[in-house]
């Protein structure tokens, strides 16, 4: 088990890889664990070469691997004894190696032929133990003599009663370009051409036949060119013919014919029709070509319907019941990736049309598919469509899937076979004769030459017509109520007999209209979609859809729909195929957007111009080195030396061709970049040439067991005169590998100290203080670091700067981007880290670098303050500070230099002070420079630059005293502010309150005041209680709460028995008095006649006081 298509396992007859390979297995190969399906190989040489190559994507078993020399077939099956590589069988057994049991199961009722070893079945039943009923479909091996080469990816056509069979890939140089199978003689015939000019070997072409002549158009050459020639084939005269068509000058990108590989074609009327393919600059091509015989002249077909999306390895048959071509299956791109799909077109070649049918839900490419009795059967292909783990797919499938026109539906059949009968492959051949199917060649892991023939099954076997409608043969049956008989549908009036056709899943329907993105897509199919306006439905538009007009609702007519809702470039997947249409433009996230401009009430696709499409990069297929390639996001093919863009991989190598590949790096590709024995025999290709000198040196060379290979044509042979053949070593290295720089004493061991500045077991490895690459004699050189470095890595000799804030491979610059600055490279220089004033830094050197040294600068840029310097370090350390101007540190040489401020002081705590008047700061650029030297890292490092004046006494009690009268007389100002203000408000206050006093309600009161008579006289007595009247108040303020109220009465003043009231004193008063108001007068209100009474003043009626 290996990822299928991308991890192979590489068979070759002979001891290298450049001899004739046998076999590239890949994918899932054990077959439901039987045995007798593994695969054998056996090589003619004397020598097999395995190499395995995995590109590491997903993980899965591997395989197991045994061989013998000079032993039997699989070992004779355990069935016989193997002489002299030959099985002799046990009794009951036969074959080469005694896998096949004569007469299996007694052969079932069957007959025995023990002298021939094979059942005789009665005429009900075949097969060979005569357990498969005659009316069942069934597999059988066609018997061929005569010689064919095993070859894929050819094409084959009956003519008559032979089979011919034109081009293909083989693991060698095909010397077999045209064979024929003779059905009546089942003998193959090598066909020679009479004629000297031929096509050149491919594969992945198309082959049509027309007016008994064999065309032959595109596919793959050996030497990896995609072709786009036309030649013609006559049979009868053996004579090929290469066609020049008349074309017209091409003004649009797209120039037919296009180049194409893993295409088809169909001959319609006198017209041949290509569809699809791969090109090596457009990628996976969209479009239909149509050749026409009569005019000799190509035509690119802008087709209508469905929005399709082309691909490489498909089907394609002619069906010329509905004039229709049917296109299944085939490898798609997917931006950068591929698919395998199960997509089934169906192309009207008159009317140009594309209509979607009914997906096998069996994705796959690289199959066969022919026309039987109304069916088309699909068979075999690559069904691998895992990226990132494997869940089982097969990489060479047996499927056998049915696909009914009438019905638009598919079935999957169930078909019998030998055990010894191999069927799983792609890239095979299928062709109708005698109502069978024969399916040739192909690839399985190897070339295949085996034909296996396919016969469908007899409708006559089904009594009902239940049985009869949904039987799964291989041919379709329908039910004739005439003679109450199942037959084949073809056979008679579908009108008279009964056919019905499955019912389609509506869920299955839903699911299908909602992939649709767009509306043409949507509304050519058999789905019942409806296009909702920017969606598509089954049947109808769900409520609420976005987009939706209700002009649109529920849109059926395909002609209805608007350009922008029509366009093909998300089916575009590179920047050269995006460009052919004229409203697809190129962008830089990868992707091919369609553009569209408003017309009226409607949007329209909009001719696009250059202004707005991203430049294409140069194509993958036109870049010639690995370097060019892997910079363009493509693949390089190493061992072909080709470069491809990521999602043609399937599509460029679909027989193994590819053995290694890369997207990245483009080192140590050929054998002459290898310098060591090891690595040398780690590639396939490689072995090495040790140079008798016994140190270790040699050469790596292209070569094999036997020696070093040189080219001869298109093969290799030994030229022993690059290597004498004692010093050539392919599977194992000689004791000594010290590299030149030393020998060893009688063993493995090398003598040290090695030479020449190296060093380690094998002197692999420069001294410290050097760098280079000492394997096979290589040189070491000493570290250039601008005396800021001792050491540098010894392979690349990228210096380890010893002083924080140099960098660079030769320690030759600052880190300005951290805020260093200077000039390392100068002799003397260094980096200084710029300080800021009045900041303080701490730089936490933690990680054990190589750091010895820090430097640091400050200017002080305030006029008249001094400096306060301090510095803190968390180990052993050393500080000096010197002091220069213009921002240049003073020069050592200059004898005129001030002292060192600060010399080779320990760094502990320092705090120092510098003062303006001795150092002038601010006027002449005065830059301070410090230090740190002699610490090892881990290393924490606090420092600090503050400047400020020097503090005067008188001058800052004079301002404080100031400042503090000035305080105490704003504070009296603002009290007396606030008095005066105060004042005001209760003025103002008090105005309001007399305004709102004499606002209230007020009336005149007229009091009548008689003189007071003499109490005594008894006159005046009666009299009072003749006139005397009730109390009347002359005010009452009711409370709020209308239960109280305020009463006011005027009242007499006693006079103390005088008439008059003494001098001085007031006779009357104003008397309040807070009372309750009521309805009812209490119980010890004044009586009269025993009855309780009120006083009711005429002001207040009814109010009880």
């Amino acid at each position: 088990e290996t990822e299928c298509g991308w991890d192979h396992l590489y068979v070759y007859d002979g001891d290298s890889m450049f001899a004739p390979m046998v076999a590239a297995y890949s994918g899932l190969l054990l077959s439901k664990g039987s045995s007798t399906k593994l695969p054998e190989i056996v090589t003619h040489s004397g020598s097999a070469f395995v190499h395995f190559y995995s590109d590491a994507v997903y993980n899965m078993s591997g395989f197991n691997l045994t061989y013998s020399v000079n032993g039997c077939s699989r070992n004779c099956c355990s069935h016989g004894e193997c002489v002299d590589g030959a099985c002799q069988c046990s009794p009951g057994w036969s074959g080469d190696d005694c896998c096949t049991q004569v007469c299996p199961q007694d052969c079932n009722g069957g007959a025995c032929d023990k002298e021939e070893g094979r059942c005789i079945c009665d005429t009900s039943m075949k097969g060979e133990d005569c357990s498969i009923a005659v009316s069942a479909p069934h597999y059988e091996a066609q018997p061929a003599t005569g010689w064919v080469r095993g070859r894929a990816m050819h094409q084959a056509l009956i003519l008559g009663d032979a089979m011919w069979i034109l081009g293909g890939e083989s693991f060698t140089e095909l010397d077999q370009q045209i064979a024929k199978y003779d059905f009546i003689a089942q003998k193959w015939h090598t066909v020679k051409p009479t004629t000297t000019s031929a096509p050149a070997n491919r594969y992945g072409h198309s082959v049509v036949m027309y007016r008994g002549k064999l065309y032959l158009f595109g596919g793959t050459l050996r030497d990896g060119r995609t072709s786009n020639d036309l030649w013609r084939w006559d049979p009868e005269e053996l004579r090929w013919a290469q066609l020049s068509p008349h074309q017209p000058e091409c003004q649009n990108e797209l120039c037919p014919p296009l180049t194409a590989s893993g295409h088809t074609a169909a001959i319609v009327d006198n017209t041949m029709v290509v569809i699809f393919g791969h090109n090596p600059d457009y990628g996976y091509l969209n479009v239909v070509q149509e050749y026409t015989f009569g005019t000799n002249k190509w035509e690119i077909v802008q087709a209508k319907g469905a929005i399709v999306k082309g691909g490489y390895g498909h089907s394609s048959v002619y069906d010329p019941v509905r004039r229709q071509i049917l296109v299944f299956g085939g490898y798609h791109s997917q931006t950068t990736t591929g698919v395998v799909v199960d997509y089934l077109y169906s192309y009207q070649p008159l009317e140009r049309t594309w209509t979607l049918l009914a997906p096998s839900a069996s994705h796959r490419y690289l199959h066969s598919a022919v026309l039987l009795h109304r069916m088309m059967l699909v068979f075999g292909g690559n069904t691998h469509n895992d990226t990132a783990f494997s869940t089982g797919d097969r990489c060479f499938s047996a499927d056998l899937l049915a696909y009914d026109i009438e019905c638009d539906s598919w079935q999957t059949l169930s078909v019998p076979s030998s055990s010894y009968l191999q069927l799983e492959r792609f890239g095979h051949s299928a062709v109708v004769y005698n109502e069978s199917m024969y399916i040739f060649g192909g690839f399985n892991g190897q070339m295949l030459t085996s034909i296996v023939k396919f016969t469908p099954g007899s409708c006559r076997s089904f009594s009902t017509p239940e049985k009869c409608i949904t039987s799964a043969t291989g041919i379709k049956c329908a039910w004739n109520p005439d003679k109450k008989a199942c037959q084949a549908f073809h056979l008679f009036n579908a009108t008279k007999g009964i056919h019905t056709c499955p019912r389609k899943s509506a869920a299955n329907l839903t699911v299908l209209c909602e992939k649709q993105t767009s509306c043409p897509s949507c509304l050519q199919n058999n789905y019942g979609c409806v296009w909702c306006g920017t969606v598509c439905a089954h049947k109808r538009c769900p409520k609420g859809s976005k987009g939706l007009a209700d002009a649109r609702e529920n849109q059926t007519d395909v002609e209805q729909c608007q350009q922008s809702e029509s366009s093909n470039c998300d089916k575009l997947h590179n920047c050269h195929a995006c460009h052919t249409e004229f409203h697809c433009g190129w962008q830089n996230d990868h992707r091919c957007y369609t553009f569209v401009r408003d017309s009226g009430n409607k949007t329209e696709k909009a001719v696009l111009s250059d202004n707005y499409r991203v430049k294409c990069d140069n194509s993958c297929s036109s870049r010639t080195t690995c370097k060019a390639c892997v910079s363009g996001s493509c693949m390089w093919c190493i061992s072909q030396q080709r470069c491809l863009e990521t999602n043609a991989y399937a599509a460029t190598f679909p027989l193994a061709q590819c053995t290694e590949w890369t997207t990245t790096k483009c080192s140590a590709l050929s054998c002459e970049d290898f310098q060591t024995c090891s690595a040398c025999q780690e590639h396939e290709r490689c072995g090495w040439c040790d140079d008798g000198s016994n140190t270790g040196k040699g050469q790596c060379l292209e070569g094999s067991a036997s020696g070093p290979l040189s080219p001869a044509g298109s093969t290799y042979r030994v030229n022993a005169s690059l290597c004498p053949a004692p010093n050539w070593y392919f599977t194992d290295c000689p004791k000594c590998q010290c590299n030149g720089h030393s020998t060893c004493n009688g063993s493995s061991e090398c003598l040290q100290s090695c030479q020449h500045r190296t060093e380690g077991p094998h002197c692999e490895h420069c001294i410290a203080g050097y760098h280079g690459n000492p394997a096979n004699g290589g040189n070491c050189t000493p570290c250039f670091c601008n005396n800021h470095g001792t050491f540098c890595h010894r392979e690349t000799g990228k210096c380890n700067c010893t002083t924080k804030g140099i960098i660079g491979p030769n320690c030759d610059r600052c880190d300005e981007q951290n805020h260093y600055v200077g000039s390392p490279q100068e002799e003397g220089g260094t980096c200084f880290y710029n300080l800021s004033i009045d900041f303080q830094y701490t730089f936490n050197l933690s990680s054990e670098d190589y750091y010895r040294n820090i430097n640091f600068m400050n200017v002080p840029i305030k006029v008249g303050n001094d400096v306060e310097f301090t510095i803190s370090c968390s180990g052993k350390a050393y500080v000096n500070i010197s002091i220069g101007s213009g921002g240049q540190p003073p020069s050592r040489a200059d004898g005129d230099a001030e002292p060192a401020l600060l010399d080779s002081r320990k760094c502990d705590n320092i705090k120092l002070p510098f003062y303006d008047e001795k150092h002038n700061f601010g006027s002449q650029n005065t830059t301070f420079f410090v230090y740190v030297f002699n610490f090892t890292t881990p290393f924490v490092l606090q420092i600090s630059f503050s400047q400020h004046r020097a503090l005067d006494l008188l001058q800052f009690f004079i301002t404080f005293s100031s400042c503090f009268l000035s305080l105490l007389i704003i504070a009296a100002i603002l009290w007396k502010i606030k008095q005066k203000y105060d004042l005001y408000r209760r003025r103002q206050q008090l105005f309001v309150e007399m305004e709102q006093m004499a606002s209230r309600p007020f009336a005149g009161v007229t009091l009548e005041l008689d003189s007071e008579p003499d109490g005594s006289s008894k006159q005046f007595q009666d009299g009072m209680k003749q006139t005397q009247g009730h109390p009347t108040p002359v005010a009452l303020e009711p409370c709020a709460s209308g239960k109280a109220a305020v009463l006011t009465l005027i009242v007499r003043m006693p006079t103390g028995g005088q008439e008059h009231t003494a001098t001085g004193q007031s006779g009357l008063a104003i008397a309040s008095a807070l009372v309750s108001l009521g309805t009812l007068c209490k119980s010890d209100t004044i009586k009269e006649d025993g009855k309780s009474d009120c006083w009711k003043p005429s002001s207040h009626p009814g109010t009880c006081i």
